[in-house]
């Protein structure tokens, strides 16, 4: 490798000051995305993230009847977008079954969060993505569908096809989310939608990135929905509505991070528009980091 492979970084001659705007939070806007396709009336996004996974998931969740409607991007790359949820399903094809395909891309909160939804509608859902996304684990979502009566074909893997019948009984299931905290929060989403709601157990290794799945929670509370830890590693939400609301999504504050940085190496000052006086974002702990 010569010097010439490297990033030229720029250097500050004085110290740096400045005020910065960052994109929206990609978390928190797939988990108000799904909600939004889920919850009992329209809604709107503000300040959501313009990225292929946002993209990625719109297209998801339209494939299962959601309407959107999303503005022109802002200068620092965020949009608002206007949600129709999905309607209640009933097969109007006599004779076949209606039938539908979602590209999830290498987006882990599509290829997660939106199988336990495609449960609740009357049609085969066949999910596939890009090369790589075959090979990211699963089958904590497909074991988990299995083990609550949903259809599947296919493996643990990417390809496979939900056969949805428009309900879900729900009830109790054990997973193993230690490859991810997106299973946990998966089905929690969709949980409040299954008939008899859904308590999710995890039975393996601890599970990374508790706050991701603190968040979920929190968001499922602002759409009314409430979700009770009856015991570690257990996760109740009770059959109940998810209420329509309009939310605005909190700046992405990992994202904040090299402006912080270069704030504190040349002793200047930088402000991050709109910081979350609370978060359940990982990104507050920079606070902290850079005292």
């Amino acid at each position: 490798m010569t010097p010439h492979d490297f990033w030229p970084a720029p250097t500050a001659s004085a110290p740096v000051r400045a005020s910065v705007r960052v994109p929206g939070s990609k978390s928190a806007t797939n988990r108000a995305l799904v909600l939004a396709a889920l919850c009992n009336g329209p809604s709107l996004i503000r300040e959501a993230l313009d990225a292929r996974d946002t993209r990625l998931m719109i297209k998801a969740l339209e494939a299962l009847g959601a309407d959107f409607d999303v503005s022109q991007p802002s200068p620092v790359g965020n949009i608002d977008i206007a949600c129709t949820p999905i309607p209640p399903h009933t097969n109007e094809h006599e004779g076949q079954r209606a039938a539908t395909h979602v590209d999830v891309g290498l987006a882990g909160t599509v290829m997660r969060f939106v199988p336990p939804m495609a449960a609740l509608i009357d049609a085969d859902v066949r999910f596939d993505g890009d090369e790589g996304a075959r090979a990211r684990p699963m089958s904590a979502i497909t074991d988990a569908l299995r083990a609550l009566g949903v259809a599947l074909d296919g493996g643990s893997t990417l390809p496979f096809t939900v056969r949805g019948d428009g309900r879900v009984a729900g009830g109790e299931v054990a997973i193993d989310a230690s490859g991810s905290s997106q299973f946990v929060s998966a089905l929690l989403l969709s949980g409040a939608r299954y008939e008899h709601g859904l308590t999710i157990r995890h039975t393996g290794a601890s599970v990374p990135s508790q706050p991701h799945i603190d968040m979920t929670i929190a968001m499922l509370a602002e759409h009314g929905v409430a979700v009770t830890t009856p015991q570690p590693n257990t996760w109740h939400v009770g059959s109940q509505p998810i209420n329509a609301v309009d939310c605005t999504i909190e700046p992405d504050l990992s994202n904040a991070a090299p402006f912080l940085a270069a704030a504190l190496v040349t002793k200047g000052s930088v402000t991050i528009a709109d910081w979350p006086t609370r978060t359940t974002q990982p990104g507050d702990w920079l606070r902290d980091l850079l005292q």
